[in-house]
């Protein structure tokens, strides 16, 4: 024996396949199950961050369409006070409503037309996500007769 190490005892081959044995039978988990419970674990995580994510994104948004209203509130006030004080013509701020009255209608469009791409791509890709998951079940169905088959032509452990 080496200084300073201790042996490890050895048990026998009967009595560890017997201990492996009494495990085995007492606590029997399937691959499947081991890829299921993990894969949902890390579902049930993303699903519950999901109205968080929401909150977040609906507050930001928020804050930056209330940052930009009293921004033109504010310019409202001093703009009118400068704009009187230098005498412009009333026809050129109507000609500049016009103006914006038309990049206005543009960007509602616009916003209306992203909306509707949005809109339009995410039920194509449920339709694709329910196209592979048919997909999959066929798969799955082939897979379990293979192992039926192969099932029966192995012998039982006695």
């Amino acid at each position: 024996m080496l200084k300073g190490r201790t042996a490890i005892p050895s048990i026998p081959v009967s009595s560890a396949k017997s201990q492996e044995k009494t495990v085995e039978d007492t606590h029997s988990v399937s691959m499947c199950d081991v890829m299921r419970n993990n894969t949902n674990e890390v579902i049930m995580r993303i699903e519950g961050l999901l109205p968080s994510y929401i909150e977040s994104f609906a507050d930001l948004q928020a804050e930056g369409l209330r940052i930009t209203r009293d921004f033109f509130g504010t310019c409202y006030i001093a703009e009118k006070e400068i704009l009187d004080k230098m005498g412009v013509d009333q026809k050129a701020i109507e000609t500049f409503d016009r103006y914006s009255k038309i990049i206005t209608k543009a960007a509602v469009s616009e916003i209306d037309m992203m909306s509707s791409f949005q809109r339009t791509w995410t039920e194509n890709m449920i339709s694709s996500m329910k196209s592979y998951d048919d997909y999959v079940k066929a798969m799955l169905s082939s897979y379990a007769k293979v192992l039926e088959y192969t099932s029966a032509l192995i012998p039982k452990r006695t």
